[in-house]
């Protein structure tokens, strides 16, 4: 193998592993109501789920309702932010888990 073959390869190779090993810190948004997720989203289901604490699936108390997750300083303009309840930073492991679903580029 050329020198220069070998050069461009490793270059490349080490340009998309940065890429995929180097991500902002990701959030997520957590709302007190389905109703205000929907407002904040665009009325879209597929961006709100339920956060898994009591009572949410029957509708009364406890429970909060989780937008998308984004990266920081990414996060999509959206028609009422100020429905927020809370943001948190979402923990991720494991292979594959690097990414977010809003993200910054493009």
């Amino acid at each position: 193998m050329k020198k220069s073959t070998l050069v461009i390869n490793t270059l490349l190779t080490g340009g998309v592993l940065t890429a995929l090993l180097h991500h902002n810190a990701v959030y997520r948004d957590n709302y007190a109501s389905r109703e205000d997720c929907l407002a904040d989203w665009n009325q879209n289901p597929a961006n709100c789920e339920a956060s898994g604490g009591s009572g949410t699936a029957g509708g009364s108390g406890g429970g909060f309702y989780r937008g998308p997750t984004y990266e920081e300083g990414s996060r999509p303009r959206t028609p009422q932010q100020q429905r927020v309840a809370f943001r948190e930073m979402v923990k991720r492991s494991g292979f594959g888990s690097s990414g977010a679903r809003f993200s910054g580029g493009g």
